[in-house]
Protein backbone atom coordinates (compact mmCIF):
# COMPACT_ATOMS: atom_id res chain seq x y z
CA UNK A 1 0.00 0.00 0.00
CA UNK A 2 0.93 3.77 -0.80
CA UNK A 3 1.65 5.03 2.50
CA UNK A 4 0.20 9.03 2.89
CA UNK A 5 3.30 11.05 2.49
CA UNK A 6 3.32 14.21 4.67
CA UNK A 7 2.60 17.40 3.17
CA UNK A 8 4.83 20.52 3.57
CA UNK A 9 4.19 23.89 3.39
CA UNK A 10 6.50 26.68 1.12
CA UNK A 11 8.15 27.60 3.82
CA UNK A 12 8.87 24.05 4.95
CA UNK A 13 10.35 23.37 1.50
CA UNK A 14 12.35 26.19 1.26
CA UNK A 15 13.73 25.27 4.98
CA UNK A 16 13.91 21.95 4.05
CA UNK A 17 16.11 23.13 0.50
CA UNK A 18 18.29 25.35 2.88
CA UNK A 19 19.44 22.93 5.30
CA UNK A 20 20.23 20.06 2.36
CA UNK A 21 22.68 22.72 1.59
CA UNK A 22 24.12 23.22 4.74
CA UNK A 23 24.48 19.54 5.60
CA UNK A 24 26.73 19.61 2.42
CA UNK A 25 28.65 22.71 3.63
CA UNK A 26 27.28 24.82 0.91
CA UNK A 27 26.08 28.18 1.15
CA UNK A 28 22.68 28.22 0.48
CA UNK A 29 21.56 30.38 -2.61
CA UNK A 30 19.76 33.68 -2.72
CA UNK A 31 17.45 32.33 -5.51
CA UNK A 32 15.24 34.31 -7.51
CA UNK A 33 12.23 31.85 -6.37
CA UNK A 34 13.29 32.22 -2.65
CA UNK A 35 12.53 36.60 -3.29
CA UNK A 36 9.83 35.80 -4.46
CA UNK A 37 8.52 34.02 -1.65
CA UNK A 38 10.11 35.91 0.85
CA UNK A 39 8.45 39.33 -0.86
CA UNK A 40 4.64 37.49 -1.36
CA UNK A 41 4.60 35.74 1.90
CA UNK A 42 6.19 38.20 4.70
CA UNK A 43 4.01 36.42 6.94
CA UNK A 44 5.75 33.10 6.73
CA UNK A 45 8.23 34.79 10.05
CA UNK A 46 5.67 33.17 12.44
CA UNK A 47 5.87 29.88 10.61
CA UNK A 48 9.63 29.89 9.73
CA UNK A 49 10.47 30.77 13.79
CA UNK A 50 8.23 27.87 14.83
CA UNK A 51 9.89 25.61 12.74
CA UNK A 52 13.27 26.48 14.19
CA UNK A 53 11.86 26.44 17.68
CA UNK A 54 10.51 22.96 16.41
CA UNK A 55 13.30 21.67 15.26
CA UNK A 56 16.46 23.14 17.49
CA UNK A 57 17.86 21.07 20.24
CA UNK A 58 17.00 20.44 23.09
CA UNK A 59 13.40 20.69 21.99
CA UNK A 60 14.24 19.04 18.47
CA UNK A 61 16.38 16.27 17.42
CA UNK A 62 17.62 18.59 13.84
CA UNK A 63 19.71 21.27 14.69
CA UNK A 64 20.66 21.62 10.97
CA UNK A 65 16.96 21.58 9.64
CA UNK A 66 16.34 24.40 12.53
CA UNK A 67 18.91 26.37 11.13
CA UNK A 68 17.39 26.22 7.79
CA UNK A 69 14.24 27.44 9.37
CA UNK A 70 16.34 30.51 11.03
CA UNK A 71 18.24 31.38 7.64
CA UNK A 72 14.95 31.47 5.79
CA UNK A 73 13.21 33.90 9.00
CA UNK A 74 16.19 35.91 8.40
CA UNK A 75 15.47 36.32 4.86
CA UNK A 76 11.86 37.02 5.13
CA UNK A 77 12.75 39.60 7.63
CA UNK A 78 15.46 41.31 5.79
CA UNK A 79 12.22 41.65 2.71
CA UNK A 80 9.70 42.89 5.17
CA UNK A 81 13.02 45.58 6.48
CA UNK A 82 12.88 46.44 2.92
CA UNK A 83 9.64 47.31 2.93
CA UNK A 84 9.96 49.58 5.90
CA UNK A 85 12.26 51.59 4.04
CA UNK A 86 10.04 52.32 1.34
CA UNK A 87 7.29 53.05 4.17
CA UNK A 88 5.00 50.94 4.06
CA UNK A 89 3.11 50.73 8.00
CA UNK A 90 1.67 47.06 7.70
CA UNK A 91 5.77 45.71 7.24
CA UNK A 92 6.56 48.07 10.24
CA UNK A 93 3.58 46.20 12.08
CA UNK A 94 4.26 43.15 11.10
CA UNK A 95 7.80 43.16 12.59
CA UNK A 96 6.87 44.55 15.74
CA UNK A 97 4.13 41.99 15.90
CA UNK A 98 6.50 39.19 15.54
CA UNK A 99 8.71 40.77 18.26
CA UNK A 100 5.77 40.46 20.47
CA UNK A 101 4.59 37.09 19.84
CA UNK A 102 7.85 35.56 20.11
CA UNK A 103 8.38 37.24 23.81
CA UNK A 104 5.05 35.91 24.43
CA UNK A 105 5.77 32.64 23.31
CA UNK A 106 9.46 32.42 25.18
CA UNK A 107 7.45 33.59 28.59
CA UNK A 108 4.79 31.56 28.71
CA UNK A 109 7.45 28.64 28.35
CA UNK A 110 6.29 27.57 25.31
CA UNK A 111 9.42 28.15 23.12
CA UNK A 112 13.05 27.52 24.63
CA UNK A 113 14.42 30.94 26.28
CA UNK A 114 17.38 29.89 23.71
CA UNK A 115 15.42 30.94 21.07
CA UNK A 116 15.41 34.31 21.61
CA UNK A 117 19.34 34.51 21.01
CA UNK A 118 18.77 33.33 17.65
CA UNK A 119 15.69 35.31 16.58
CA UNK A 120 18.62 38.41 17.93
CA UNK A 121 20.63 37.29 15.61
CA UNK A 122 18.29 37.16 12.45
CA UNK A 123 17.01 40.84 13.83
CA UNK A 124 20.54 42.07 13.54
CA UNK A 125 21.47 40.71 10.27
CA UNK A 126 18.32 41.84 8.82
CA UNK A 127 19.56 45.21 10.27
CA UNK A 128 15.99 45.62 12.29
CA UNK A 129 16.61 46.90 15.71
CA UNK A 130 15.31 44.66 18.46
CA UNK A 131 11.89 46.69 20.20
CA UNK A 132 12.04 47.59 24.10
CA UNK A 133 10.32 44.30 24.87
CA UNK A 134 12.46 42.39 23.08
CA UNK A 135 15.78 43.65 24.43
CA UNK A 136 14.07 43.46 28.15
CA UNK A 137 13.84 39.85 27.58
CA UNK A 138 16.28 39.53 26.28
CA UNK A 139 18.33 41.11 29.33
CA UNK A 140 16.58 39.05 31.87
CA UNK A 141 17.40 35.84 30.36
CA UNK A 142 19.26 33.38 32.39
CA UNK A 143 22.57 31.98 30.33
CA UNK A 144 24.40 29.09 30.05
CA UNK A 145 27.25 30.45 28.86
CA UNK A 146 27.84 27.25 26.04
CA UNK A 147 24.53 28.32 24.20
CA UNK A 148 26.32 31.09 23.17
CA UNK A 149 24.01 34.43 24.34
CA UNK A 150 24.38 37.28 26.57
CA UNK A 151 27.31 37.27 29.00
CA UNK A 152 26.73 35.77 32.84
CA UNK A 153 28.00 37.90 35.87
CA UNK A 154 31.40 36.88 35.30
CA UNK A 155 32.00 38.81 32.60
CA UNK A 156 35.80 39.18 32.31
CA UNK A 157 36.21 35.34 32.40
CA UNK A 158 33.47 34.87 29.98
CA UNK A 159 35.41 37.65 27.34
CA UNK A 160 37.77 35.20 27.87
CA UNK A 161 36.32 31.98 26.66
CA UNK A 162 34.73 33.95 23.46
CA UNK A 163 37.57 35.32 22.21
CA UNK A 164 39.25 31.92 22.82
CA UNK A 165 36.19 30.23 20.67
CA UNK A 166 36.92 32.49 18.42
CA UNK A 167 40.62 31.73 18.18
CA UNK A 168 42.48 34.53 19.28
CA UNK A 169 40.43 36.44 15.98
CA UNK A 170 39.21 40.18 16.79
CA UNK A 171 37.22 40.38 14.07
CA UNK A 172 35.44 37.22 14.63
CA UNK A 173 34.93 37.69 18.31
CA UNK A 174 34.07 41.61 17.34
CA UNK A 175 31.41 40.40 14.94
CA UNK A 176 30.28 37.56 16.88
CA UNK A 177 29.32 39.76 20.27
CA UNK A 178 27.63 42.77 18.30
CA UNK A 179 25.42 40.19 16.71
CA UNK A 180 24.33 38.21 19.68
CA UNK A 181 24.36 41.95 22.39
CA UNK A 182 21.97 43.26 19.09
CA UNK A 183 18.91 41.95 21.18
CA UNK A 184 20.50 43.75 24.55
CA UNK A 185 19.65 47.24 25.59
CA UNK A 186 22.05 49.85 24.81
CA UNK A 187 23.29 50.45 28.25
CA UNK A 188 23.81 46.29 28.93
CA UNK A 189 25.60 46.12 25.40
CA UNK A 190 27.45 49.52 26.40
CA UNK A 191 28.85 47.84 29.67
CA UNK A 192 29.59 45.13 27.62
CA UNK A 193 31.94 46.96 25.35
CA UNK A 194 33.46 48.94 28.64
CA UNK A 195 34.14 45.27 30.12
CA UNK A 196 36.30 44.68 26.91
CA UNK A 197 38.26 47.23 27.16
CA UNK A 198 38.99 47.37 30.67
CA UNK A 199 39.41 43.30 30.61
CA UNK A 200 43.04 42.58 31.29
CA UNK A 201 44.51 40.72 28.13
CA UNK A 202 45.64 42.66 24.76
CA UNK A 203 43.47 40.43 23.31
CA UNK A 204 40.47 41.79 24.51
CA UNK A 205 41.31 45.53 24.28
CA UNK A 206 42.21 45.01 20.50
CA UNK A 207 38.01 43.66 20.37
CA UNK A 208 37.17 46.45 22.20
CA UNK A 209 38.67 48.95 19.68
CA UNK A 210 36.45 47.19 17.36
CA UNK A 211 33.40 48.16 18.86
CA UNK A 212 33.95 52.07 18.17
CA UNK A 213 32.48 50.83 15.12
CA UNK A 214 29.03 49.07 17.04
CA UNK A 215 25.78 50.57 15.16
CA UNK A 216 24.45 52.10 18.29
CA UNK A 217 26.56 55.38 19.33
CA UNK A 218 26.09 54.92 22.78
CA UNK A 219 28.08 51.43 22.65
CA UNK A 220 30.39 53.73 20.69
CA UNK A 221 30.57 56.18 23.35
CA UNK A 222 31.05 53.80 26.32
CA UNK A 223 33.92 52.06 24.85
CA UNK A 224 35.29 55.24 23.51
CA UNK A 225 35.88 56.78 27.21
CA UNK A 226 36.77 52.82 28.56
CA UNK A 227 39.55 52.95 26.02
CA UNK A 228 40.84 56.30 27.39
CA UNK A 229 41.25 55.12 30.52
CA UNK A 230 43.45 51.90 29.68
CA UNK A 231 45.21 54.11 26.21
CA UNK A 232 48.76 53.32 27.93
CA UNK A 233 48.30 50.03 27.57
CA UNK A 234 47.22 49.31 23.77
CA UNK A 235 49.46 47.68 21.06
CA UNK A 236 51.15 48.99 18.16
CA UNK A 237 48.16 47.51 16.07
CA UNK A 238 45.24 48.73 18.03
CA UNK A 239 46.65 52.25 17.26
CA UNK A 240 47.01 51.59 13.32
CA UNK A 241 43.42 50.85 13.75
CA UNK A 242 42.03 53.33 15.74
CA UNK A 243 44.10 56.09 13.23
CA UNK A 244 42.72 54.07 10.30
CA UNK A 245 38.76 54.63 11.61
CA UNK A 246 39.02 58.15 13.18
CA UNK A 247 37.31 59.89 10.27
CA UNK A 248 35.15 56.70 9.61
CA UNK A 249 33.10 57.89 12.48
CA UNK A 250 30.47 60.73 12.79
CA UNK A 251 32.24 63.90 12.90
CA UNK A 252 31.02 64.82 16.41
CA UNK A 253 32.75 61.48 18.25
CA UNK A 254 35.92 61.90 16.57
CA UNK A 255 37.50 64.14 19.78
CA UNK A 256 36.63 60.70 21.54
CA UNK A 257 39.28 58.72 19.26
CA UNK A 258 41.93 61.67 19.29
CA UNK A 259 41.83 61.51 23.10
CA UNK A 260 42.59 57.34 23.02
CA UNK A 261 45.44 57.83 20.01
CA UNK A 262 47.44 61.04 21.94
CA UNK A 263 47.51 59.17 25.22
CA UNK A 264 48.81 56.02 23.41
CA UNK A 265 51.19 58.48 21.37
CA UNK A 266 52.48 59.99 24.43
CA UNK A 267 52.96 56.38 26.02
CA UNK A 268 55.59 55.36 23.80
CA UNK A 269 52.81 53.61 21.55
CA UNK A 270 54.07 53.47 17.60
CA UNK A 271 51.76 53.03 15.14
CA UNK A 272 52.34 49.62 13.06
CA UNK A 273 53.01 49.49 9.67
CA UNK A 274 50.33 48.22 7.04
CA UNK A 275 50.29 44.08 6.35
CA UNK A 276 51.07 43.33 3.00
CA UNK A 277 48.08 42.44 0.86
CA UNK A 278 46.46 42.80 -2.44
CA UNK A 279 43.40 42.29 -4.76
CA UNK A 280 43.39 39.89 -7.98
CA UNK A 281 39.64 40.77 -8.66
CA UNK A 282 36.91 42.97 -8.01
CA UNK A 283 33.64 42.36 -8.98
CA UNK A 284 31.11 45.22 -8.69
CA UNK A 285 27.30 44.90 -9.95
CA UNK A 286 24.62 47.00 -11.06
CA UNK A 287 23.29 49.79 -9.34
CA UNK A 288 19.57 48.47 -8.46
CA UNK A 289 16.00 50.45 -8.06
CA UNK A 290 16.72 50.69 -4.30
CA UNK A 291 20.50 52.20 -5.01
CA UNK A 292 22.16 49.11 -3.81
CA UNK A 293 25.38 48.07 -5.12
CA UNK A 294 27.45 45.14 -4.23
CA UNK A 295 31.66 44.63 -4.75
CA UNK A 296 33.21 41.03 -4.49
CA UNK A 297 36.45 41.15 -3.68
CA UNK A 298 39.37 38.33 -4.04
CA UNK A 299 42.50 38.29 -2.92
CA UNK A 300 45.45 35.95 -2.17
CA UNK A 301 46.26 34.87 1.12
CA UNK A 302 49.57 32.97 0.62
CA UNK A 303 48.66 30.42 -1.28
CA UNK A 304 45.08 30.30 -0.61
CA UNK A 305 42.37 33.07 -1.28
CA UNK A 306 39.43 34.93 0.48
CA UNK A 307 36.71 36.46 -0.50
CA UNK A 308 35.57 40.12 0.65
CA UNK A 309 32.08 41.48 0.26
CA UNK A 310 30.68 45.05 0.30
CA UNK A 311 26.81 46.76 0.25
CA UNK A 312 26.56 50.06 -0.11
CA UNK A 313 22.88 51.94 0.39
CA UNK A 314 23.16 55.27 0.83
CA UNK A 315 26.46 54.40 3.04
CA UNK A 316 28.53 51.07 3.72
CA UNK A 317 25.54 48.99 4.63
CA UNK A 318 27.49 45.69 5.09
CA UNK A 319 31.22 44.24 5.05
CA UNK A 320 32.14 40.60 5.64
CA UNK A 321 35.43 38.79 4.51
CA UNK A 322 35.44 35.04 4.51
CA UNK A 323 37.92 32.59 5.78
CA UNK A 324 41.06 31.81 3.48
CA UNK A 325 40.17 28.83 1.28
CA UNK A 326 41.58 27.04 -1.95
CA UNK A 327 41.10 28.68 -5.43
CA UNK A 328 38.76 26.05 -6.20
CA UNK A 329 36.37 26.18 -2.79
CA UNK A 330 36.40 30.11 -3.37
CA UNK A 331 35.12 29.72 -7.13
CA UNK A 332 32.76 27.42 -5.82
CA UNK A 333 31.60 29.79 -2.89
CA UNK A 334 31.20 32.89 -5.78
CA UNK A 335 29.01 30.98 -7.54
CA UNK A 336 26.58 29.63 -4.38
CA UNK A 337 26.50 33.51 -3.74
CA UNK A 338 23.53 33.49 -6.39
CA UNK A 339 24.85 37.08 -7.23
CA UNK A 340 21.75 37.48 -10.23
CA UNK A 341 22.00 41.05 -10.70
CA UNK A 342 24.41 41.81 -13.80
CA UNK A 343 28.28 42.59 -13.05
CA UNK A 344 31.33 44.07 -14.23
CA UNK A 345 35.07 43.82 -13.31
CA UNK A 346 36.00 46.70 -11.88
CA UNK A 347 39.18 48.74 -11.40
CA UNK A 348 41.09 49.86 -7.81
CA UNK A 349 40.46 53.32 -8.19
CA UNK A 350 36.37 52.76 -9.20
CA UNK A 351 36.01 50.26 -5.54
CA UNK A 352 38.01 53.17 -3.66
CA UNK A 353 35.99 56.28 -5.19
CA UNK A 354 32.79 54.20 -4.47
CA UNK A 355 34.17 53.83 -0.62
CA UNK A 356 34.91 57.23 -0.13
CA UNK A 357 31.76 58.38 -1.07
CA UNK A 358 30.02 55.75 1.04
CA UNK A 359 31.89 56.55 4.14
CA UNK A 360 30.59 60.47 3.86
CA UNK A 361 27.21 59.21 3.81
CA UNK A 362 27.55 57.13 6.44
CA UNK A 363 29.06 59.65 8.64
CA UNK A 364 26.53 62.15 7.77
CA UNK A 365 23.47 60.51 8.60
CA UNK A 366 25.93 59.87 12.52
CA UNK A 367 26.40 56.13 11.34
CA UNK A 368 29.63 54.30 11.52
CA UNK A 369 30.61 51.39 9.15
CA UNK A 370 30.83 47.33 10.34
CA UNK A 371 34.09 46.35 11.60
CA UNK A 372 34.12 44.35 8.23
CA UNK A 373 35.37 47.15 6.32
CA UNK A 374 38.32 48.02 8.37
CA UNK A 375 39.25 43.84 7.85
CA UNK A 376 39.01 44.12 4.16
CA UNK A 377 41.14 47.16 4.62
CA UNK A 378 44.33 45.06 6.31
CA UNK A 379 43.21 41.73 3.93
CA UNK A 380 43.96 44.01 0.85
CA UNK A 381 47.14 46.04 2.39
CA UNK A 382 46.32 49.18 3.64
CA UNK A 383 43.33 51.01 2.11
CA UNK A 384 43.63 54.66 3.18
CA UNK A 385 39.75 55.01 2.90
CA UNK A 386 38.70 58.50 3.90
CA UNK A 387 35.22 59.74 3.50
CA UNK A 388 34.92 62.01 0.21
CA UNK A 389 31.75 62.64 -0.53
CA UNK A 390 31.61 63.15 -4.83
CA UNK A 391 29.02 65.22 -5.54
CA UNK A 392 26.64 64.39 -8.11
CA UNK A 393 27.34 67.81 -10.34
CA UNK A 394 31.30 66.69 -10.69
CA UNK A 395 30.70 63.64 -11.41
CA UNK A 396 27.78 64.50 -14.05
CA UNK A 397 30.16 67.29 -15.68
CA UNK A 398 33.06 64.16 -15.52
CA UNK A 399 31.22 61.84 -17.85
CA UNK A 400 29.20 64.23 -20.24
CA UNK A 401 32.67 65.61 -20.85
CA UNK A 402 33.60 62.58 -22.48
CA UNK A 403 30.05 61.90 -25.01
CA UNK A 404 30.80 63.45 -28.05
CA UNK A 405 29.61 66.72 -28.54
CA UNK A 406 27.68 65.08 -31.89
CA UNK A 407 25.49 63.25 -29.43
CA UNK A 408 24.71 66.17 -27.16
CA UNK A 409 23.30 68.54 -30.55
CA UNK A 410 19.22 69.35 -29.91
CA UNK A 411 18.06 67.10 -32.40
CA UNK A 412 20.50 64.17 -31.64
CA UNK A 413 19.91 64.20 -27.97
CA UNK A 414 16.18 64.46 -28.36
CA UNK A 415 16.45 60.73 -30.43
CA UNK A 416 19.14 59.59 -27.54
CA UNK A 417 16.63 60.36 -25.02
CA UNK A 418 13.30 59.33 -26.70
CA UNK A 419 14.92 55.59 -27.26
CA UNK A 420 16.49 55.36 -24.05
CA UNK A 421 14.47 52.14 -23.26
CA UNK A 422 15.52 50.26 -25.86
CA UNK A 423 19.63 50.90 -25.11
CA UNK A 424 21.43 47.59 -25.84
CA UNK A 425 21.96 45.77 -22.71
CA UNK A 426 19.91 47.79 -20.55
CA UNK A 427 17.27 45.45 -19.75
CA UNK A 428 19.12 43.19 -17.48
CA UNK A 429 20.31 46.08 -15.73
CA UNK A 430 16.97 47.96 -15.07
CA UNK A 431 14.92 45.61 -13.94
CA UNK A 432 14.96 46.49 -10.51
CA UNK A 433 14.16 49.77 -11.78
CA UNK A 434 10.73 50.81 -10.01
CA UNK A 435 8.45 52.37 -7.73
CA UNK A 436 7.11 50.31 -4.91
CA UNK A 437 6.22 53.03 -1.97
CA UNK A 438 2.80 53.71 -0.02
CA UNK A 439 2.76 57.26 -2.21
CA UNK A 440 3.13 55.64 -5.80
CA UNK A 441 0.77 52.97 -4.54
CA UNK A 442 -1.40 55.33 -3.43
CA UNK A 443 -1.19 57.66 -6.93
CA UNK A 444 -2.16 54.41 -8.61
CA UNK A 445 -5.31 53.26 -6.71
CA UNK A 446 -6.32 56.79 -7.21
CA UNK A 447 -5.83 56.18 -11.01
CA UNK A 448 -7.42 53.35 -11.30
CA UNK A 449 -9.49 52.61 -14.69
CA UNK A 450 -7.35 54.56 -16.79
CA UNK A 451 -5.33 52.51 -19.89
CA UNK A 452 -2.08 51.78 -19.08
CA UNK A 453 -0.49 54.63 -21.23
CA UNK A 454 -2.33 57.23 -18.91
CA UNK A 455 -1.68 55.53 -16.00
CA UNK A 456 2.08 55.73 -17.08
CA UNK A 457 1.67 59.22 -17.99
CA UNK A 458 -0.08 60.26 -14.59
CA UNK A 459 2.80 58.32 -12.67
CA UNK A 460 5.66 60.57 -14.55
CA UNK A 461 3.74 63.68 -13.73
CA UNK A 462 2.98 62.91 -9.81
CA UNK A 463 4.81 60.82 -7.75
CA UNK A 464 7.75 59.29 -10.19
CA UNK A 465 8.92 63.07 -11.00
CA UNK A 466 9.19 63.76 -7.18
CA UNK A 467 11.66 61.15 -7.14
CA UNK A 468 13.54 62.83 -10.05
CA UNK A 469 16.86 63.74 -7.77
CA UNK A 470 17.16 59.80 -7.14
CA UNK A 471 16.08 58.54 -10.22
CA UNK A 472 18.89 60.97 -11.70
CA UNK A 473 21.78 59.50 -9.41
CA UNK A 474 20.80 55.65 -9.74
CA UNK A 475 21.24 56.48 -13.53
CA UNK A 476 24.40 58.42 -13.45
CA UNK A 477 26.06 56.07 -11.20
CA UNK A 478 24.95 53.36 -13.45
CA UNK A 479 26.50 55.49 -16.80
CA UNK A 480 29.57 55.72 -14.18
CA UNK A 481 29.90 51.68 -13.49
CA UNK A 482 29.22 50.52 -17.25
CA UNK A 483 32.35 52.94 -18.32
CA UNK A 484 34.62 50.39 -16.37
CA UNK A 485 34.08 47.79 -19.14
CA UNK A 486 36.33 47.13 -21.66
CA UNK A 487 35.87 49.70 -24.54
CA UNK A 488 34.96 46.44 -26.37
CA UNK A 489 32.10 45.67 -24.74
CA UNK A 490 30.59 48.98 -25.98
CA UNK A 491 28.25 49.85 -23.05
CA UNK A 492 25.41 52.39 -22.91
CA UNK A 493 27.48 54.83 -20.68
CA UNK A 494 26.96 57.92 -22.78
CA UNK A 495 23.40 57.72 -23.71
CA UNK A 496 22.82 57.29 -20.02
CA UNK A 497 25.25 60.59 -18.69
CA UNK A 498 22.85 62.27 -20.95
CA UNK A 499 19.90 60.95 -19.59
CA UNK A 500 21.24 61.55 -16.09
CA UNK A 501 21.75 64.96 -16.91
CA UNK A 502 18.26 65.43 -18.63
CA UNK A 503 16.42 64.51 -15.35
CA UNK A 504 18.90 66.41 -13.48
CA UNK A 505 17.61 69.21 -15.79
CA UNK A 506 14.31 69.11 -14.99
CA UNK A 507 13.24 67.97 -18.49
CA UNK A 508 9.62 66.23 -18.75
CA UNK A 509 9.99 62.80 -18.54
CA UNK A 510 7.68 61.57 -20.48
CA UNK A 511 10.19 62.71 -23.12
CA UNK A 512 12.27 60.14 -21.87
CA UNK A 513 11.93 56.17 -22.84
CA UNK A 514 13.66 55.35 -20.08
CA UNK A 515 11.48 56.87 -17.62
CA UNK A 516 8.23 55.54 -19.44
CA UNK A 517 9.67 51.77 -19.01
CA UNK A 518 10.20 52.62 -15.18
CA UNK A 519 6.89 53.84 -14.65
CA UNK A 520 4.93 50.94 -16.53
CA UNK A 521 7.11 48.34 -14.41
CA UNK A 522 6.10 49.97 -11.53
CA UNK A 523 2.71 49.35 -12.52
CA UNK A 524 3.41 45.62 -13.18
CA UNK A 525 5.28 45.24 -9.92
CA UNK A 526 2.01 46.86 -8.17
CA UNK A 527 -0.67 44.47 -9.82
CA UNK A 528 1.89 41.49 -9.73
CA UNK A 529 2.02 41.84 -5.88
CA UNK A 530 -1.58 43.13 -5.29
CA UNK A 531 -1.03 46.69 -4.08
CA UNK A 532 -3.33 48.02 -6.73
Amino acid sequence: MNQAQPKFSSTDEHARRIARAIAKGRSPRFSADLDRYCESCPGEIFAAFKGAARHMPPAGEDETLAIGYLFLLQRLLEHLRYRTDRGYADAAKLIADFQAEVVAQVEAGQVNKRMLVFVGRALHQSDIPASPQFAAASAKRPVDQNEGGPLPANVHAALADVLEACGGDPFIAAGSLIEIGHALPPEARGTLAGALALADGAETRSVAVLFLLDPEPAVRRAVAGALGQVATSLTPIDVRRLIAIRNWRPENERAEVDVIIHRARAAGIACAQWAAGSIETIVATCIDGATAQGFLLLSPVGRKWRISSLLTKGGIADAWIGEPESRRRVEASVADAGMEAPRLAASRSYLDRAVAHHLALSTEKGRAPPPGLLQIAETIGGADWQPARKPFSETLAELVAEVPSAMREPAALASVLRDSGDLPGLDAVAQSWFEDDPEVARAVESARGRGREKLATYLLQSAITRHRDRWADVVLRTAFWMREALPQADLCWRELALVAKALADGRDMTEIGLMWDIALRTIAVLEDAGRM
